[in-house]
């Protein structure tokens, strides 16, 4: 397994992208967030989001596209073919996006006709990120692998707080849908007083999620994907000492016990 960090990009120039992504040097990789479909596409150049990782030396684990609809398939169409330009850029083969609200037969047409066609010329692969609203075109990690099942380049990202159930569900049912994941989004949670994003080893409060137990299942089964720490803003001091544990315990075979 690969570990890397979600940094979002500032479209709004709250903060200074080199700086960020030079924080997180030490880890290497890192998954690049953008939010607003309109900001990202009319302010957002190419340019200034490759230049730092090529001047760090940092890798792109994965692009996570703007918030586009793929219900609205003109943007959504524009927002695809750039995130793709900007990936090809770092030699990453890997997009996460977001299961818009609708009805999957409303969109299957696009991407069966527009979207897989793009994806194939790339060689790019579309990661579904797990939610469980049933009011999106695809829910859950079983949805998103039976829809993966009949496609190339379409795959899951398993988002652990975004899937409020058990631990024991929460590993049958990686174990049960494996080869559909090549994604984590890894972070712990509280359900029951929602909250979510916190980090893996949060000693605040009793969290849902045993990390040391899952780790090292991801260990036994090799999963060879990308594992992004992605936290809320306010826990963001955390993100480098988790991803530097896991890396020195999870990564070279050795297990923390």
């Amino acid at each position: 397994m690969k570990i890397a960090v979600r940094v979002t990009y500032p479209e709004t120039g709250k903060y200074d992208w080199f700086e960020a992504l030079k924080n997180y040097k030490e880890i290497g990789r890192i998954e690049v967030a953008f939010y607003f479909p309109k900001s990202f596409l009319e302010k957002v150049s190419v340019e200034s989001v490759v230049a730092p990782f090529k001047k760090l030396g940092i890798a792109a684990s994965s692009i996570h596209l703007a918030h586009a609809r793929v219900t609205e398939p003109q943007i959504f169409e524009s927002v695809l073919r750039k995130s793709i330009t900007i990936a090809g850029e770092l030699n990453c083969d890997t997009l996460v996006v977001h299961p818009s609200f609708g009805k999957l037969d409303d969109a299957k047409s696009f991407i069966d006709n527009m979207v897989d066609p793009i994806l194939d010329e790339n060689g790019i692969f579309l990661c579904w990120e797990t939610f469980e609203s049933k009011r999106r075109i695809l829910s859950g990690i079983d949805g998103i692998a039976n829809f993966c099942s009949t496609k190339i380049w379409h795959r899951a990202c398993y988002d652990f707080s975004h899937i409020h159930k058990p631990q024991e569900e929460v590993i049958r049912e990686i174990e049960e849908n494996f080869d559909f994941i090549r994604v984590f989004h890894v972070s712990n949670r509280i359900a029951e007083k929602r909250k979510q994003h916190l980090p893996l080893f949060y000693s605040q409060d009793k969290t849902d999620l045993n990390f040391h137990q899952i780790f090292k299942f991801l260990v036994q089964k090799e999963f060879a994907g990308n594992i992004v720490l992605e936290y809320l803003p306010e826990y963001r001091n955390y993100v480098k000492s988790d991803a530097q544990f896991l890396i020195e315990n999870f990564t070279s075979k050795k297990i923390f016990t």
